[in-house]
């Protein structure tokens, strides 16, 4: 089963947990300092600041930012790896967010890419196990290919 990926704004979030993440570039107003360990703070997660500036002049241009930031994610694996682990481990994973209801939410991009990412080594893993030679041994003895 594919683990979930929930998001969370940071002036909803309580209890610390080991699967709570905070993705934002800098600390959220309001949130206590203790409140999430600094290693579940991933600052560099967030995208880059003129990409926020440019969505936020235009909220049509979405799709477009979502593609930039998922190549700029997609070209830097180690910023994001820790945050997969971590979904395979608890079988949720919780982004916390410093977004209003009301302005693009780049945590949802990232849940996004993680989310197909997850999808992709569940395909991987479950084809893997479909994938012996036994499984193809009627269809050459059939066919008579080698």
């Amino acid at each position: 089963m594919t683990p979930r990926i929930r998001l969370l704004a940071a002036a909803d979030y309580r209890q610390r947990a080991d699967n709570v993440f905070l993705v934002t570039a800098s600390w959220p107003v309001g949130l206590p300092r203790r409140s999430v360990t600094r290693a579940h703070w991933l600052p560099r997660l967030a995208p880059a600041e003129g990409l926020m500036t440019w969505l936020q002049r235009d909220v049509g241009r979405w799709p477009y930012f979502c593609d930039s930031y998922w190549a700029d994610l997609a070209a830097n694996p180690a910023r994001w790896q820790p945050l997969l682990q971590a979904a395979q481990q608890y079988d949720e994973l919780v982004l916390l967010h410093d977004t209003s209801a009301d302005d693009p939410n780049p945590a949802q991009a990232l849940a996004e890419f993680l989310s197909a990412r997850l999808a992709a080594q569940q395909w991987r893993a479950d084809s893997r196990a479909l994938a012996s030679p036994v499984c193809y041994a009627d269809y050459v003895e059939h066919s008579g290919e080698v």
